[in-house]
């Protein structure tokens, strides 16, 4: 069939509402009810045509749509996190706050969505492709083996894709963020305070900005001649933070500083550290590798690498419009951390 078939660029052929209606045996009316979410279709044609269109990959033009002013008008980004944990997380909700201040005086809404699994964030874009629900989207968490950036693109689904620098010539805008260069400069920082036991509580495995950093601090310690302690995977809650940081002062290398990958990380190795009877920071100095309000209000205030999600925010959005007017995709480098020395951390 028509519907079966690939354009010359590889991509699955665009399929309309009338082939789909054909197939389907059903009218053009059913087909765009069912798409664009509205009543007047029963609940199982509904599922037959909504199956039907992300199998073939249903677009209907949504950068030309766009580019001509008939678009949505909505832009999407969907987070496959811990609703509990993203509760307390300070970076989502500044970084948020930057992609709309430039969003909204452009009249143009964000469409977010929470889901618990990866598979479940490419159900939700083939289902807002086949209802048309939005004209692109912010791609944020990027994994190792990352199944939605080909989904995209065989979708048609312009994208802007936040996270390590990739190859650069694919088809998405990217707004990268490079975490060997400041990881591999805070390693070098706590090594001249004296430091030479250094363990690392960090986030996902699965993600690839974790597994820059892991390497990025081995190499590190691995030039002054050092050897990394285990790292600690945890989910970014409180919770796994204060157990990593509990398993690190309880083995026998302990360590003399830690690095957590986030505030809230930061803080369970904090309540863990006191709890274990631990000085900071003469016993063990801890650093978050985001800087946020929270740093400042604990007791000693938390060392930590500062850049503003905020600003990182804006530019995703401002890159995100330039893809969803068709420019040719561009890649973007956001603002490089600064490590600001606190209470928690001191020469040895």
């Amino acid at each position: 069939m028509a519907t079966d078939e690939h354009s010359s660029n590889g991509r699955r052929a665009r399929v309309t509402i009338q082939q789909l209606a054909t197939e389907l045996g059903v009218s053009k009316a059913a087909v765009s009810f069912a798409l664009n979410d509205k009543p007047g279709v029963s609940e199982e044609t509904r599922q037959r045509v909504l199956a039907a269109a992300g199998e073939r990959g249903w677009a209907a033009s949504i950068a030309a749509r766009a580019l001509s002013g008939q678009g949505t008008g909505s832009i999407g980004l969907v987070l496959a996190r811990d609703a509990t944990t993203l509760a307390f997380d300070n970076f989502y909700l500044r970084f948020i706050a930057g992609i709309q201040a430039v969003l909204s005086p452009r009249d143009l809404t964000l469409t977010f969505q929470l889901v618990d699994t990866l598979e479940a964030e490419c159900a939700v874009y083939r289902r807002w492709v086949a209802q048309e629900r939005v004209d692109a989207v912010i791609v944020v968490d990027l994994h190792v083996k990352d199944p939605r950036l080909p989904l995209l693109d065989e979708l048609g689904l312009p994208a802007v894709i936040v996270g390590d620098r990739g190859s650069g010539d694919g088809p998405f805008a990217e707004v990268w963020t490079d975490d060997i260069a400041p990881m591999t400069r805070l390693v070098n920082t706590l090594v001249e305070l004296g430091h030479e036991r250094i363990g690392l509580i960090s986030g996902l495995p699965s993600l690839r900005h974790t597994e820059r950093r892991v390497q990025a601090m081995q190499d590190a310690l691995g030039a002054h001649g050092l050897a990394a302690l285990a790292t600690h995977y945890t989910d970014y809650s409180r919770e796994q933070g204060a157990a990593a940081m509990a398993d690190l002062l309880d083995s026998e290398e302990r360590p003399t500083a830690v690095i957590a990958d986030s505030d809230q990380l930061a803080l369970g190795a904090l309540t863990a550290a006191r709890a274990a009877g631990a000085r900071i920071p003469e016993d063990v100095g801890i650093v978050s590798w985001e800087d946020t309000p929270l740093c400042e209000i604990t007791e000693p205030q938390l060392a930590a690498l500062r850049r503003d999600p905020f600003d990182l925010g804006s530019v995703v959005a401002s890159a995100l419009l330039d893809q969803r007017a068709r420019r040719s995709p561009t890649s973007f480098e956001g603002i490089a951390p600064e490590l600001i020395i606190r209470g928690s951390l001191a020469a040895r």
